[in-house]
């Protein structure tokens, strides 16, 4: 007899419902949210799991993997499309949440989540924590020259040892804001050399990496941009056509139409935030600073004089995107174009 298990996980604890092929509960318990318990308890009461169920989360990823080397047949399951399911029953609780979770998975109605590898999670991680330190570095350097502003002080944009080489001599020796602002310098120094470190991983990790480096032949996309997509995409084969990367980033339209109602809205920034972030960057980079003419520029200039540079930004982003995954796949570089004469 088939089983099918739902697990409503939590940090401490995760509720268990094991249902048969015909919806009737089995077992009904609680377990530690650790893979070795959870695995236990499996074996024992649920021997013949045909899919095991649990929503995407914090915890997700890791149990994910581990379940799955011990061959247990675990699908991670979207959590907005879960909460729509479960939002119809009556009371909200661990258990029903969990008995939910299970006839999900035994009915079939579900959406499974692709779980990054180990490695590109492990990249993630790198990047997301430089991106951190990018942002905290942005915002000390706004404060201080807001700070110093309001004394008549001002200097060009400049970043890293010259920022502070300048902010030092605007404010020599006994300015009265010295003692506010030297903390913020000191602080600004230790992000800068843990940034540059983080920086030199990036581009060790991108250099290693044969479809990166292809990756980064597109104009406007950098090492940040290139292995960001590399290690969120993972796995290029899930999608099953290059157009589908930009809806999976949330850079395509929403749509509402009911009857006689069509309307196409602002884009649905669903997807990664982080990938979506440099994707416009890329964008911002192919339009004001590449020289080099390309047919990508010279269709992104013709859209934004037609519908503004901000809605064409994001359509160079989508763009960018579903070139990205097709070099990706077909395993060549991009094609600048000829020029016209």
């Amino acid at each position: 007899m088939r089983q099918y298990v739902g697990l409503d996980v939590s940090q401490r604890e995760a509720a268990v419902c094991v249902v048969n092929e015909t919806g009737e509960a089995i077992f009904e318990g609680k377990a530690k949210s650790h893979p070795g318990d959870l695995s236990k308890l499996l074996r024992k009461h649920a021997p013949l799991a045909e899919r095991i169920g649990f929503e995407t989360g914090a915890m997700a990823s890791w149990l994910w993997h581990e379940l799955r080397r011990v061959e247990l047949p675990v699908v991670c399951i979207d959590a907005r499309h879960a909460h729509a399911a479960l939002s119809v029953r009556m009371n909200k609780s661990d258990q029903n949440d969990a008995r939910g979770l299970a006839e999900l998975v035994r009915v079939g109605w579900y959406r499974e989540v692709k779980i990054k590898s180990e490695e590109s999670q492990k990249v993630r991680a790198i990047l997301v924590a430089r991106f951190r330190l990018v942002s905290i570095r942005r915002d000390i350097e706004n404060q201080v020259r807001s700070l110093i502003k309001e004394c008549g002080l001002l200097f060009p944009r400049a970043i890293g040892q010259q920022f502070r080489d300048q902010v030092g001599e605007l404010l020599g020796e006994d300015h009265q804001l010295l003692s506010v602002i030297a903390p913020l310098l000191s602080i600004h120094e230790l992000i800068c050399q843990q940034q540059s470190k983080f920086d030199d991983e990036v581009r060790r990790l991108a250099k290693s990496d044969e479809t990166t480096r292809r990756l980064m032949t597109v104009p406007g996309v950098g090492v940040v941009t290139a292995l960001t997509f590399r290690h969120t995409i993972d796995d290029p084969s899930r999608f099953r056509s290059a157009s589908t990367v930009g809806a999976y980033l949330g850079l395509t339209p929403r749509r509402n139409q009911s009857g006689e109602t069509d309307t196409s809205g602002k884009i649905s920034r669903w997807g990664d935030r982080l990938l979506r972030t440099y994707l416009y960057e890329a964008a911002t980079v192919l339009l004001y600073r590449t020289k080099k003419w390309s047919s990508l520029k010279a269709w992104g200039m013709k859209l934004a004089k037609r519908i503004g540079m901000k809605k064409a930004k994001v359509a160079i982003a989508r763009k960018i995107a579903v070139i990205l995954h097709c070099i990706w796949v077909d395993g060549t570089s991009f094609g600048w174009g000829n020029a016209p004469a």
